[in-house]
């Protein structure tokens, strides 16, 4: 179990050992027309021809390319013209990858699986583990995981399951794909879909729900998801960002200074030296405190940092 109130911060190498792709690999995917068929598809409506619709995905790829830009959510908020047909292709590029036998599998760097085993106790006590996830990340990944491992280990019924997540913060800052089966459903009568890569009409058109980008809707300090993680950075007392690039723009957007006094621990895997130097003076500068960065992977900085308690 873990006693500690302690907050894990993703990126979007957090999904990778899951098959999901990085923000980089994101953008290729798009580039390449890999999901453009079936974003067209969602886009036209019923009797209409698709030409248009597929002349303004592709107006929309060509742009994306020449802004030479990485993360496809800054390109969105910048060109809220394309809001619509960029959550479509994103929805449609992670869709592809809900494979839940990939959250099992004990290769790659599972530290969904060496976390769960950390959380050991018993299925009333599960909800008592100190522990609260704030995410970059659209896919749903952690929940399934999550849902799986405590039916599978307990065999309790999805409300039991359900009820006993709902009570572990998972904190989407930029929305999801979707709410799962076992997921209470909220004021917008949301549409809940199985975890698989099926690609359907309905789950793109509802991607356009919940999947928020900062730059097209409200304001950050309006946005309920970002004052619930505040609340969590404030009240954590250890903080370990997981496959994190370390965005400016997305360092900007959490209140890090909240994290001053705390034990920061971060995954580096990758990033280049001056960026970690950068890293490093900001949270000096902002927060007050050090961060240590760890090149290693996910499942290393886990085995070598989190304590047993």
């Amino acid at each position: 179990m873990i006693k500690t109130k302690t907050l894990f911060i993703l990126g979007a190498g957090a999904s990778k050992p899951f098959g999901y792709p990085t923000g980089i690999e994101l953008r290729e995917m798009i580039l390449r027309r890999s999901v453009l068929p079936e974003v067209v598809s969602a886009l036209t409506p019923i009797n209409e021809q698709s030409k248009e619709y597929e002349n303004s995905a592709l107006n929309f790829i060509s742009e994306f390319s020449k802004s030479s830009v990485y993360s496809i959510d800054y390109f969105l908020e910048k060109r809220t013209e394309f809001t619509e047909i960029g959550k479509m292709s994103i929805a449609a590029c992670l869709i592809g990858y809900e494979n839940d036998q990939e959250l099992r599998k004990h290769s790659n760097g599972n530290w969904y699986m060496y976390l769960y085993d950390r959380l050991k106790s018993s299925f009333e006590d599960f909800d008592k583990n100190n522990i609260s996830f704030i995410t970059f990340n659209y896919d749903r990944s952690l929940e399934q995981f999550f849902y799986n491992a405590l039916k599978s280990t307990f065999n309790k019924s999805d409300q039991e399951c359900a009820a006993k997540l709902k009570k572990i913060p998972i904190v989407h800052l930029y929305g999801y794909i979707g709410l799962l089966p076992w997921q209470p459903q909220d004021v917008n009568n949301e549409v809940c879909f199985s975890y698989t890569q099926e690609v359907s009409k309905q789950r793109l058109r509802d991607a356009l729900k919940t999947l928020k980008l900062i730059g097209s809707e409200r304001r950050i300090e309006d946005r309920d998801e970002f004052k619930v993680a505040n609340k969590l950075i404030e009240s954590a007392q250890r903080v370990y960002f997981i496959g994190f690039g370390f965005d400016e723009i997305n360092l900007e957007r959490l209140d890090i200074k909240l994290m001053s006094g705390k034990p920061l621990i971060g995954t580096a895997y990758g990033l280049e030296i001056s960026k970690q130097r950068w890293v490093k003076q900001c949270f000096k500068d902002r927060a007050n405190s050090e961060i240590f960065l760890f090149e290693k992977d996910v499942l290393s900085l886990l085995k070598d940092d989190l304590k047993y308690e």
